[in-house]
């Protein structure tokens, strides 16, 4: 007979492990790649992977508003989590979350650089973190309202069945958090250098994109980011626990997996 217990541990062990697995080595990846590539002068860039750090400004397109506050942001990302109660439960929930961007221009003194965001990896710095918490009978500020208008984010909060019985933190009561990577930051790209106009001869300016197709090898990785390099590295230094651990559970989990087949292995032999 099969052990439903042990099966359904180790199925959990070794999902959890796949996963520590993954990202432990998806992270000492990362920093080995930051680590081998070195800073480029945007006046020296080439096509292929490169890495620049530089002030980031936006396009004649304009930057984004951003999601909470009446700031200019070249990306953002933010979370909405609200307070739900179910019988003597109560938790914030997260009600979404995301990230946007627009393109922008990083310029390093040397020269000016297009950067095109679609598909980086967004790294914010956490100094830029805002949160603030609103109840849900309190006005909402004017650039939280717009926000919430917009049929992608998850619009108003929910009130209490009987507003009367709710005191305290009440149902509906919600948290905004919001990361910022602004006009005038100092910026940390790594990506895939390309040619505007890569097929006029003579073309010399150049956009860094998540890959192109220009005969040219693309960057392993793409990351943007207000953070420095060595903050960006340092983020990943529990990647060798990430992977050892995740390594030590799905070991764990295979286990769990042979002892609950084993009964029924047994039996049938």
């Amino acid at each position: 007979m099969v052990s439903v217990v042990p099966l359904l541990a180790g199925v959990l062990f070794l999902a959890v492990g796949g996963y520590g697995v993954y990202r432990g080595r998806r992270m000492r990846a990362e920093t080995a790649l930051m680590e081998a590539t070195e800073t480029t002068d945007a006046l020296a860039v080439t096509p292929g992977p490169v890495e620049l750090v530089g002030r980031a400004e936006p396009t004649d397109d304009g930057p984004l508003p951003a999601p909470f506050t009446d700031e200019d942001a070249l990306a953002a990302w933010w979370e909405i989590e609200e307070w739900e109660e179910s019988g003597k439960h109560s938790s914030w929930r997260t009600e979404g979350t995301g990230t946007y961007a627009t393109e922008f221009v990083l310029d390093d003194g040397t020269d000016r650089v297009v950067v095109r965001p679609d598909g980086a990896n967004l790294e914010f710095d956490p100094d830029t973190a805002w949160v603030r918490e609103i109840g849900v009978d309190d006005p909402l500020p004017e650039p939280v309202e717009r926000f919430l208008a917009m049929d992608s984010t998850p619009g108003g909060p929910r009130e209490a069945f009987i507003k009367a019985l709710d005191w305290g933190q009440q149902v509906g009561d919600r948290k905004y958090r919001q990361k910022l990577i602004r006009p005038g930051d100092e910026v940390y790209v790594l990506g895939t250098a390309t040619r505007v106009g890569a097929e006029e001869f003579g073309g010399n300016d150049f956009e860094v994109v998540a890959a192109a197709d220009d005969g040219h090898r693309d960057a392993e990785r793409f990351i943007v980011s207000n953070r420095s390099e060595a903050e960006l590295v340092d983020a990943r230094s529990n990647g060798t626990l990430y992977l050892a651990g995740g390594a030590l559970l799905a070991l764990v989990g295979a286990a769990l997996l042979v002892a609950g087949l084993a009964p029924g292995l047994l039996a049938a032999l």
